[in-house]
């Protein structure tokens, strides 16, 4: 188990039979890029994942579709299944923060805006133009 941070990572379909994830799981793609001798970039591999919430989260995955570039912050786990004979390994990121992530271009709203003190507080009220080009005067108050 270790935290992870995805950068960037596109929402894919959760599987053939059918495109739409749940609320609780949806599948992603991080491509891995390489620039080739002619100075652009190319896909050279991607690392798919299965991205999970816990009940409890309050995290709505349906709000994505496939395409969507996210950023996810969690736990990584590798998952072990057998069918028909074979052993098979899955990726699971079990999700504590998920955004859209920023494309070239685009810009995103902060994650969290910044408190806001009461107006009644004289100490959080914006000063005056004058006085924030800090033209105080020559005797202060205390």
């Amino acid at each position: 188990m270790a935290k992870i941070e995805i950068e960037s990572a596109f929402v894919e379909d959760w599987n053939k039979g059918n495109p739409q994830h749940p609320s609780w799981g949806m599948k992603t793609a991080e491509a891995h890029s390489k620039k080739n001798d002619a100075g652009k970039y190319e896909t050279i591999g991607r690392t798919f994942r299965t991205v999970k919430v816990s009940r409890a989260s309050g995290i709505d995955l349906t709000e994505y579709a496939k395409g969507d570039r996210v950023h996810i912050w969690g736990t990584e786990i590798t998952e072990s299944r057998e069918y028909e004979g074979k052993t098979y390994y899955e990726l699971i990121v079990w999700v504590d923060r998920i955004e859209r992530a920023e494309s070239k271009g685009q810009q995103q709203a902060p994650a969290q805006a910044a408190p806001v003190a009461p107006a009644d507080e004289p100490w959080s009220a914006t000063p005056p133009a004058a006085s924030q080009g800090f033209d105080f005067p020559e005797e202060m108050p205390f």
